[in-house]
């Protein structure tokens, strides 16, 4: 068979089928829906004709539910499929079929016998002398059609294949006769090839978070290149799979990915039970819901409970539900629970919690156990009337019983509980709130609950920064604080001033401030008009409007409302990168928690991917960041220098230049973005150039070094050094020595560190400086640096191969082919032999014939790289090799004698 383009995955499939093709058996073609029983097909047909068999694709159904032989599919399909039938011995039989082939044959057990009589006929014409095929697309729309039409081609001597998932018809059609038929399974894709499926459907190569992030999507359905291609294609629609970098990446991927409203699945619980989509999307936006709440679900639909069983068992069947051995159900595809949501719609769906809750309260009065369920209907069902229900208490008590085990649940039932407290209460339940958001990490639930704050003091602010919100919220604060009036919830309660452990605190305009700021920092949405004039304000408004970083002080001044000190943070920038993390940290200790989603733990991940040398997630992460939040900010610029100071190492230099230059350049980072440009001109041979930039580099820096900022200092030191031993004969070295001095006047470690023990073994040519460097950047697990500090210990050591040999093992790893020049260059300098690292024969004709299949689908080598996670050197060296082995001049021939069977790839 055909290795087509059309099918990935699939070829074991292909290949038992291609088997059998041109003998008189049945071939069943078995999987569930969206699985690719139809791409099969085409793919079969397709390579029927190469081969020169002919073929027809007959699709049955149930429209014409009186043929029940399907005459008139396959009179439809032979007369799509042939046009040189005419006067032959095939258009006579056809004729005689078409004539025959009304609802009136079908009333006498004679004429019936007759139609079967000539339709076998018509297919034994078919095929003549040769082999035909009949093919019998989606089976289970008329699984007794399908079996009569299959064993009358089947006697003509045709071969058929069926696709279905129906286990009674493939049982009944590879039993028929003495045929030897054959089922063939087709199950869920592996992770690699449903990565190529994106890759196929989007025409780029995706990024490598882009799977992963569609099958914890589609759960139950992550092999299903049905639902791949349905998510892909909405995605697209949406913007949010966009190419950047050099790949198709996922722009906001903690957002909710739902599968298509037309998607099959989704129209299945929809026509199934009136009340199925709302039962999915309450389950899904709910924290448990189990098979004892059926009930409450359907008093609160007005539906029967038999029937909420009923569909919770249908749906369990077709993989769209899970239940645990204790009742609890979940979704299996997170993607329809959300598709399930945006049917239902925000404003029923609250409604339908709400109604949830009050039939809840109307089962037991005294909520007792259903404390927890009634919260989390409660707050799933926002700020909206709740009636008689005293929601205000209940979701507090709630909150303070589920604390322990999990605070970030706690927190949201205090968020909703604001929406619903007394005028009275509400200033000491925000303060608690937005403190318990800063100490949990939860920045993006920050700005909300300062938007949803402001609704509650008169004005309606959907934005989390908007200008109504925070006047409201800062005019009510400023009232409350000012009143003397005791506010009531807690144990002593006083007139606020000062949090304490037995007093009640008003939310002051400062702390509200520093709040929305905080939010706007970690979110990545600048402060909107109207938020200003205070410390924490200037600092955003920098950050956004200027590219400026913080620095410590200011950033201490700026959240002392928050419990900020105002002394400087130790060490804000540790080992000279900068860190907004652990500056915040520092600045708030243990009210600060870090957080796990947005801009600047994305940044976070880019520069320890890099250091770590994981660069294909650090690849990754840069894409994810300026897709998700396009607003220029220092660690955006960060993160453009270090993507391109990968891909320059990688030999990309285009991506290289397109990471440098976007969007701007004003330079938050100007020894960083020095560093880079350095390393761009020694790629492109200009080594005076270089040097001449080093040295510049080298003067800013110290000057910025002497105003505190030592960002990226230390690795302009070791690159310029480094260079000027290896190609300008030590050229420069002062400068560096200078800034060196600057660099060690801002560390407080009495011992030197890593950046001195290099420069050290440079300029002293020191194997004892050098080694030692090397074993503390291995214990740190920071093998970017490590190479560096290797290669750096090769050319002073007695024995260069181990050292030459560890840094060429980690730029592979890297994907460095620069480095990986140079180290081959000095290890013949040197007159060593770098250790072998070669694959087994069976694991490189497994990479061979994986490249030849990602050809097939119209890969370049650059794609082809990003893929099997190999350089682009690498995959031109395997087709090289390719090349010489069998006398292939080009990828086409290369591609014709895999599929003609003359390469032992696999």
């Amino acid at each position: 068979m055909s290795r087509g383009r059309g099918v990935i995955g699939r070829h074991e499939e292909l290949a038992a089928v291609g088997a059998l093709l041109g003998k008189p058996v049945p071939i069943v073609v078995r999987g569930p829906r969206g699985v690719g029983k139809t791409a099969l097909l085409d793919e079969v047909a397709s390579g029927c004709r190469d081969r020169g068999i002919r073929t027809i694709t007959v699709e049955l159904t149930s429209d014409e539910s009186w043929d029940l032989f399907g005459a008139q599919a396959v009179l439809k399909a032979l007369r799509a499929g042939f046009s040189d039938i005419g006067g032959s011995r095939p258009a006579t039989a056809l004729a005689t079929v078409n004539q025959l082939c009304t609802p009136a044959t079908y009333d006498s057990p004679a004429s019936r016998v007759r139609l079967l009589h000539q339709l076998q006929r018509l297919f034994d014409s078919l095929h003549g002398p040769t082999p035909a095929v009949v093919l019998l697309d989606d089976a289970d729309a008329a699984p007794a059609t399908v079996i009569t039409t299959a064993s009358v081609a089947l006697r003509a001597g045709c071969t058929v294949v069926v696709a279905c998932d129906d286990e009674g018809v493939a049982l009944e059609l590879t039993a028929f006769g003495e045929a030897a038929g054959q089922v063939v399974e087709l199950g869920p894709l592996g992770d690699q090839r449903v990565g190529e499926l994106v890759a196929a459907a989007t025409r780029h190569q995706s990024d490598p978070a882009v799977t992963p992030a569609i099958q914890a999507a589609l759960g139950s359905l992550a092999g299903n290149p049905g639902a791949v291609l349905a998510l892909c294609g909405l995605l697209m629609s949406q913007g949010r799979l966009t190419p950047l970098g050099g790949a198709l990446c996922l722009a906001d991927p903690d957002a909710p990915i739902a599968l298509p409203a037309g998607h099959w699945l989704v129209r299945l619980v929809e026509r199934t039970h009136a009340f199925g989509l709302r039962l999915l999307a309450l389950i899904a936006d709910s924290e448990w819901f189990g098979m004892d709440d059926l009930a409450v679900f359907a008093a609160a639909v007005d539906a029967e409970l038999g029937a909420c069983g009923r569909a919770v068992d249908e749906f369990t069947a077709v993989g769209a539900l899970r239940c645990t051995p204790d009742g609890v159900l979940t979704l299996a595809c997170p993607a329809l629970g959300a598709a399930a949501i945006d049917a239902v719609g925000a404003d029923r769906l609250r409604a339908l919690h709400l109604a949830f809750a009050q039939h809840l309260v109307l089962r037991d009065p005294s909520v007792g156990h259903m404390l927890l369920p009634l919260a989390d209907q409660l707050a799933a069902a926002g700020s909206v009337d709740v009636g008689d229900i005293d929601a205000a208490t209940l979701l507090e008590r709630a909150a303070r019983r589920i604390l322990p085990v999990n605070p970030p649940l706690a927190a949201r039932w205090r968020r909703a509980a604001l929406a619903h407290c007394a005028a009275a209460d509400r200033a000491r339940l925000l303060d608690d709130l937005l403190r318990e958001l800063v100490r949990i990490g939860r920045y993006d639930w920050l700005g909300e609950v300062l938007a949803e704050a402001g609704g509650t003091c008169g004005e309606a602010a959907p934005d989390a920064t908007h200008p109504a919100a925070y006047d409201a919220l800062t005019a009510t604060t400023k009232v409350t604080a000012a009143s003397g009036t005791p506010t009531a919830g807690a144990k002593g309660a006083t007139t606020s001033g000062t949090l304490t452990a037995d007093t009640t605190t008003a939310t002051t305009p400062g702390t509200l401030t520093a709040a929305v700021c905080l939010a706007a920092l970690h979110r990545g949405t600048a402060l909107p008009a109207g938020v200003g004039g205070v410390p924490a304000a200037s600092v955003v408004d920098r950050w956004f409007g200027g590219n400026k970083p913080f620095g410590a002080e200011e950033l201490a001044y700026a959240l002392a409302p928050l419990g900020g000190t105002h002394a400087p943070p130790a060490a804000p920038q540790p080992d000279g990168w900068f860190d907004p993390i652990g500056m915040f940290k520092a600045v708030l200790g243990p009210a600060y928690g870090a957080p796990e989603r947005g801009p600047l733990v994305l940044y976070r991940r880019i520069v320890d991917g890099y250091r770590r040398g994981q660069w294909d997630d650090a690849l990754s992460d840069a894409r994810t960041l300026v897709a998700t939040y396009p607003a220029a900010t220092p660690v955006h610029e960060l993160a453009r220098l270090l993507a391109a100071e990968m891909c320059r190492r990688r030999d990309e230099l285009d991506l290289a230049e397109s990471w440098l230059d976007e969007p701007d350049r004003r330079g938050a980072f100007p020894t960083v973005r020095s560093w880079v440009e350095m390393g761009l001109l020694e790629h492109r041979g200009q080594v005076d150039a270089a040097l001449a930039c080093g040295r510049r580099a080298c003067r800013t820096a110290v000057r910025a070094a002497e105003a505190g900022d030592t960002a990226g200092l230390q690795l302009l030191i070791i690159r310029h050094a480094f260079l000027a031993t290896a190609c300008g004969g030590g050229e420069g070295l002062v400068e560096i020595q200078e800034a060196a001095r600057a660099w060690r006047g801002h560390c407080d470690r009495p011992e030197p560190g890593v950046t001195e023990l290099l420069m050290t073994a440079m300029v002293q040519n020191s194997f004892p400086a050098a080694s030692a460097a090397a074993a503390a950047l291995r214990g740190r697990g920071h093998r970017t640096e490590l190479a560096t500090a290797c290669l750096i210990a090769a050319r002073t050591a007695d024995d260069t191969r181990p050292w030459l040999g560890t840094a060429d093992e980690i730029a592979e790893q890297l994907g460095d082919t620069r480095l990986r020049t140079y180290i081959k260059t000095l290890a013949r300098t040197r007159g060593v032999t770098l250790p072998r690292r070669t694959t087994s024969s069976r694991a490189g004709a497994e990479v061979e014939a994986r490249i030849i299949e990602l050809i097939l689908q119209g890969m370049t080598n650059r794609q082809i790289a990003a893929a099997i996670r190999f350089s682009e050197k690498s995959v031109e060296r395997h087709l090289t090799r390719l090349f010489a082995k069998t006398g292939c001049r080009s990828r086409l021939d290369l591609v014709a004698a895999y599929e003609r069977g003359m390469l032992a790839c696999t």
